[in-house]
């Protein structure tokens, strides 16, 4: 089983005031990511404004992501997601074309009465059998209003590329059941605040929106659990929180793009609909991210 431990954050797409890509403002993002203990990074995920890029414009961004990250030795992770099975083996199939080392699976989501427990399995099955990369299954119900069963989980773990799963539910006795029983599949918390929980588990890492823009904290909270030093473990996942909080339920991808621009990346403007943050957002997010400066 190919092993993916670490931090990654799901890095959101510059765009440009005319919402066009701006992949010089990537590559600049890219740089200082890669400079930051991460592991790799994961584009596009939710975090990524996925559902409104184009196939062109995810092709055009694994290109930059693809090339940039395997020059420095770490992994690109591709969400590769789409409404219908053969779309996404298409779509994973490019990915690893263009650099990714694994792929990161949305479930199909438009019909969800029709997401049986047999049809997550066939879809996921046929787009592992077909995949020359590793699968990850992205479990977000928050945006697809599907939640995996234990049982779908186990399931999927029984076929040898599907190695992982994203879980943004946060659901704690559901990672514990399924690690029980399978130690050696691969969970990762999909939210910052949820990190140190699933560590406890025997989680393999994070992907997670706050990983853009707190690395070093997150990556010492990671090593202060495995040292044994559980009262640092906590006291940094606490500090954490609040910032995880405001980008993620709160104020989602706009004030992530904030948080980043207060810290010398490029966040810039989201696609619309989504719409600017207002003056008290801005103002909550740049005392929390001054709290976490604090903690480097």
């Amino acid at each position: 089983m190919s092993k993916l431990a670490g931090l990654y954050p799901p890095i959101p797409t510059p765009f440009d005031e005319q919402e066009r890509l701006a992949l010089d403002k990537l590559e600049a993002n890219l740089a200082r990511w890669i400079a930051q203990p991460l592991d790799g990074v994961v584009m596009p995920g939710s975090n990524s404004e996925a559902s409104f890029l184009t196939r062109d414009e995810r092709l055009q961004l694994w290109q930059v992501c693809g090339t940039t990250l395997s020059a420095a030795g770490k992994r690109l992770i591709a969400g590769t997601g789409a409404e219908t099975t053969s779309e996404t083996i298409a779509l994973t199939h490019a990915a690893a074309e263009l650099g990714a080392e694994a792929t990161l699976v949305l479930p199909p989501q438009f019909y969800k009465p029709s997401m049986t427990h047999e049809a997550l399995l066939a879809h996921y099955r046929a787009v592992a059998d077909a995949s020359p990369i590793p699968v990850l299954v992205y479990n977000v119900p928050a945006f697809t209003g599907i939640d995996f069963l234990p049982q779908t989980l186990l399931a999927l773990a029984e076929h040898p590329r599907i190695v992982g799963v994203k879980d943004s539910s946060s659901n704690i006795v559901k990672m514990a059941s399924l690690l029980a029983a399978r130690p050696d599949f691969q969970v990762f918390a999909g939210t910052g605040s949820a990190l140190l929980p699933f560590l406890s588990i025997g989680a393999a890492g994070g992907i997670t929106a706050l990983s853009n823009v707190a690395a070093g904290p997150l990556r010492r909270l990671a090593a202060a659990f495995a040292a044994g030093r559980n009262d640092e473990a906590r006291h940094l996942q606490l500090a954490l929180t609040p910032l995880n909080t405001a980008i993620t339920s709160k104020h989602g991808v706009v004030g992530l793009k904030h948080a980043m621009d207060r810290l010398g990346f490029y966040g810039g403007p989201a696609r619309r609909p989504l719409l600017p943050l207002g003056a008290d957002a801005r103002a909550e997010i740049d005392r929390l991210v001054e709290q976490v400066r604090a903690l480097e």
